[in-house]
């Protein structure tokens, strides 16, 4: 015992004279101080990706170095000397404790490495991994639409409406997740496998069921099935005379919806409908059905089911609620000024929340108003009021995260996102809405997934076609984003939404001529589009007729009149002084840019901002103003940094940063970034033509190579785009 305890004494008498654990621990210490520095400083500071990782690796080899250098080396009064044996332990004992101690580096090394490693490298992929896995909740259904078995094949109607009720019902079930109808009903006239639909729709159980007449008499049946096994796990038919099909319909809907409740555990049905009146009711949901496909013509046929629905039940809140949201709808899809859809809004909001002041349905259409004419925090708060009220209200999560999105809170919309899909998987709005938060924040490929994946189970839907087509161009995938916009324009060539799409496709391919023929002959049919008149003003910029571009927003600010919001004058003021620039004109832009720069103190991440900005701070400079220059500059840097914390890591964030960079007179820089514009898909050649703030470099090799790259990608895209459309002669 006395010699291990000399052995021992000796051992730490030695690792204390030689100073190693001392050194050591300072040394881990400050390691661990530095790699935490660099976790808070990577993104803010936009370091490179590698130089963590760099960092980690030098970090943990130095830990064996350091030992030997303390084992080895003393620094005293007298400098660096080397350290003389004390004759504590014998020769072979301190190789065998300097064996040991080097080992335990190693180990300590190697504990630093797995734990960073991990933190810089491995949980950004299991973050994106987990990002649209979601697990099934343990009480969950989807209620498919029933099949129609009659000889006729005319009884789809009662069919969808049997279905729609007992959704209804089975929505009022606390502790019950149902799958919204919009994903549901996806499903119609399709062959899945059961277990497949489960999985897309993120339940644990299906009900399906048919609808079968002959004569006078009619036979429901339906079957509750376990999506993991395919088994049936309840079955029930009811047969009834044909008498009166709405009341049928009620009943038999509430036993199914009672019989499916009794089947899962701890569930009660609390109906708490907010009308008596069943026709009430159906007219409501059918133009919800409606409403959802975004045309003005399906649109106006919801305008029409909502009314319908108040004259069965004029005390319906849902449907004056109903009623202003489609109006302001329409102000983006249809034939109608904001201004006006805002007016009619307005008293249809006013009117629900007199009758029912706790309407989620109501402050959803009221946060959808404000959201239009830019007064954002009234729109969030309105928002969130209406999912706390009614958290499967989908539309209030749609348009929360539309108001987040805008405002560049790209995680916090992600979260709003995944939560409403959970709910309504296949919804074509929140996937459309989710996939642009993919691409923005870098993840684009999987956005393309599953979208891809939706288009397969909705190859007609002009929503995902038209979204699709966006973010191919905006990917720099020319020909692709052409096809989809195409697609979706044969589908619906009078709705300004794919009209506007196809003709921005076609003025980013330097098809100017075609994409005004488009435009103007959309303008005809729906004059008061703001979205048409916003595309057409963007042709005549790229074509160089700034006086008719200056001649359309002067006409766009005449529809708002004196009333316009702060954000739409913003908007105005913006367009203009964009034109002033393009002329060289730096006194008219500077008046007009710095009346369009937001009053906010943090303002969102977006294109428009900061071209805002940075345009600005050129005018600013030209007219001699360098301090106010030098300021918007630095908000222009302060944005960008705030965005790259938030995620974003798509084309048009490299393409600021090289503006930035070149106003700061960091040419080299600047090049480096607009190339990594490209590498992610900018390819829009007719910026760059007028793009004042580009000036200092037009000059210079790099950038008339960049600017060939993305001219000769064009010239190459719009060839074959004529191929296909002579194949198709």
């Amino acid at each position: 015992m006395s010699e291990r305890h000399s052995f021992l004494s000796a051992t730490l008498g030695e690792l204390n004279r030689r100073k190693v654990l001392r050194t050591v621990g300072a040394y881990a210490v400050a390691v661990f101080v530095l790699l935490q520095l660099m976790d808070a400083a990577v993104e803010p500071l936009l370091l490179p990706d590698w130089l963590p990782t760099i960092v980690v690796l030098v970090a943990i080899l130095g830990f064996p170095l350091v030992f030997m250098l303390a084992w080895v080396f003393d620094v005293g009064p007298d400098g660096v000397r080397r350290t003389q044996p004390a004759g504590l332990l014998s020769r072979g004992q301190s190789a065998v404790l300097f064996s040991f101690m080097l080992i335990a580096m190693g180990g300590l090394a190697y504990g630093f490495y797995g734990y960073y490693s991990n933190k810089f490298e491995t949980q950004p992929e299991l973050l994106a991994e987990d990002t649209r896995t979601f697990a099934a909740p343990e009480n969950s259904i989807a209620v498919l639409p029933f099949s129609d078995l009659s000889e006729q094949g005319d009884q789809a109607y009662l069919g969808d409406g049997l279905s729609e009720e007992i959704l209804n019902l089975l929505a009022q079930v606390d502790g019950l997740n149902v799958a919204a109808r919009t994903s549901s009903f996806a499903f119609r006239d399709r062959s899945e496998d059961i277990r497949e639909i489960g999985r897309l729709l993120n339940v644990r159980t299906v009900l399906e069921g048919s609808v079968r007449t002959s004569g006078d008499r009619i036979r429901l049946t339906a079957q509750l099935i376990n999506v993991e096994d395919g088994f049936h796990i309840w079955s029930k038919y009811y047969d009834s005379e044909m008498t009166d099909i709405f009341a049928i319909q009620d009943e038999v809907a509430s036993n199914i919806a009672t019989a499916l409740v009794d089947s899962f555990e701890g569930l009660d049905i609390k109906s708490e409908s907010q009308t008596d009146s069943l026709a009430a009711a159906q007219a409501y949901r059918t133009g919800r059905l409606h409403w959802w496909r975004r045309t003005p013509e399906e649109l106006q046929k919801a305008i029409e089911l909502f009314a319908n629905a108040l004259e069965y039940d004029a005390q319906f809140a849902p449907a004056y609620a109903a009623l202003a949201d489609t109006w302001l709808l329409l102000s983006q899809y249809g034939n109608i000024t904001t201004m006006k859809a805002t007016e009619k809004a307005q008293a249809m909001i006013g009117k629900a929340l007199a009758i029912d002041p706790e309407s989620a349905e109501a402050f959803a259409a009221l946060g959808l108003a404000r959201w239009q004419i830019g007064q954002m925090d009234a729109a969030e708060s309105a928002f969130r009021h209406s999912a706390d009220l009614n958290e499967d209200y989908i539309p209030a999560q749609l348009w929360l995260a539309g108001v987040l999105g805008d405002q560049g809170r790209y995680p916090e919309q992600s979260l709003v996102l995944e939560r409403a899909m959970q709910r309504d998987p296949l919804n074509e709005l929140l996937l459309v809405n989710y996939t642009g938060n993919l691409s923005v924040r870098g993840e684009w490929q999987r956005g393309r997934d599953m979208m891809a994946e939706s288009l397969a189970l909705r190859p007609d839907s002009t929503i995902l076609l038209r979204f699709m087509a966006k973010l191919e161009l905006y990917n720099g995938n020319l020909v692709e984003g052409w096809k989809l916009a195409h697609r979706a324009y044969e589908l619906q060539p009078e709705n300004p939404e794919d009209i506007a799409s196809l003709a921005r496709t076609w003025v980013m391919l330097g098809e100017v001529e075609e994409a005004e023929r488009l435009l103007i002959e959309g303008m005809q049919a729906a004059p008061n589009n703001a979205n048409l008149k916003g595309a057409y003003w963007m042709l005549l910029v790229v074509s160089k007729r700034f006086e008719e571009a200056e001649r359309v927003v002067h006409e766009m600010r005449a529809d708002y009149g004196d009333t316009a919001p702060d954000m739409i004058k913003r908007r105005f003021d913006f367009q203009l002084g964009m034109l002033a620039m393009i002329r060289r004109d730096f006194a008219a832009a500077r008046e007009h840019l710095t009346s369009a720069i937001s009053e906010e103190e943090n303002p969102a991440w977006n294109g428009d901002e900061i071209m805002i900005l940075t345009l600005a701070s050129l005018a600013l400079d030209q007219t001699g103003k360098s301090e106010e220059s030098a300021t918007l500059l630095s908000d222009a840097q302060r944005m960008i940094r705030r965005a790259r914390l938030n995620g974003v890591d798509d084309p048009n964030i490299y393409y600021s940063e090289g503006i930035v960079l070149t106003l700061l007179n960091e040419p080299d820089a600047a090049l480096q970034k607009l190339q990594q514009a490209y590498e992610k898909g900018f390819r829009e050649s007719w910026v760059l033509d007028i793009d004042g703030r580009l000036d200092p470099l037009r000059d210079r090799p790099e950038f008339l190579l960049f600017k060939d790259q993305i001219n000769n990608d064009v010239t190459r895209a719009l060839a074959e785009i004529r191929s296909l459309s002579l194949a198709a002669l």
